[in-house]
């Protein structure tokens, strides 16, 4: 089973290479590395280069938003399984494909999902995000869905639902997943343990206008695709956050 790790990256010289590596790492043998440049001009276009007999496919071009240049990677990509992990993002162990994918292979899975941590640029962890610990469909409707980076999902589900909308700069992952979940017959479990350190300071990380922003999209988002919804549920998100913040360890 062929996995492809799929890298969006547009200037971000300081934690490309680092990524690359975590990539590089991972003791899974059948693996493809796909990196995804939106036209850098701050060094990491080089960087990538320097580091190219560890990466599978490079391209650099002006893309529309990240869903479209993840949209690039995944059609250039040749695996049966997809995996994302954007620039800056870690995994958190060397057995975390081999891990996520005989999981996904020995219960005839659609997807997997697990854990993450946010961590700062020293690496230390700021929070706890166990969200597929206790992610059920319904949670959608209530503007939670589970941590984007941890997903591996087999390529022809990702055809299915016509590829990541580039319709929403920030949320396209959470309509993503409302469309993943409309499919009846999808199998998927969650696997608990941390996969992945995200680096703090995503699109998602924004302000208070941008949380606004990002609430208004999902709600459209929900109605779109059918989900029953009111913005009010999005609070709810705050106590899930303060949840992981009490128990974190």
């Amino acid at each position: 089973m062929i996995v492809s790790i799929i890298t969006v990256v547009k200037n971000d010289s300081k934690n490309i290479e680092k990524t690359i590596n975590s990539v590089w790492r991972q003791n899974y043998k059948n693996l493809e590395h796909i990196i995804i440049d939106g036209k850098s001009n701050d060094g990491t276009y080089d960087i990538i280069k320097k580091n190219k007999e560890k990466i599978s496919i490079f391209k650099s071009s002006k893309d529309k938003n990240l869903y479209d240049a993840l949209n690039k990677g995944i059609k250039l990509s040749v695996g049966n399984i997809i995996g994302v992990l954007h620039s800056g993002d870690l995994y958190a162990n060397k057995n975390v494909i081999t891990k996520s994918v005989s999981f996904m292979m020995e219960n005839n899975l659609d997807f997997v999902i697990s854990n993450l941590n946010m961590i700062d640029k020293n690496n230390k962890v700021l929070r706890h995000v166990n969200t597929s610990n206790y992610f059920k469909k319904i949670l959608l409707n209530f503007g939670i869905q589970p941590p984007h980076p941890t997903l591996f999902i087999n390529k022809n589900i990702i055809k299915n639902v016509r590829y990541y909308s580039t319709k929403y700069k920030i949320v396209g992952d959470f309509d993503f997943f409302c469309k993943i979940f409309k499919i009846k017959s999808i199998s998927w479990k969650n696997l608990d343990f941390v996969s992945v350190l995200q680096k703090k300071g995503g699109l998602s990380d924004g302000n208070v206008y941008s949380k606004l922003k990002m609430a208004n999209d999902m709600s459209k988002i929900l109605k779109e695709n059918n989900y029953f919804s009111f913005k009010i549920f999005f609070i709810l998100k705050f106590f899930l956050r303060i949840k992981e913040f009490i128990f974190l360890k």
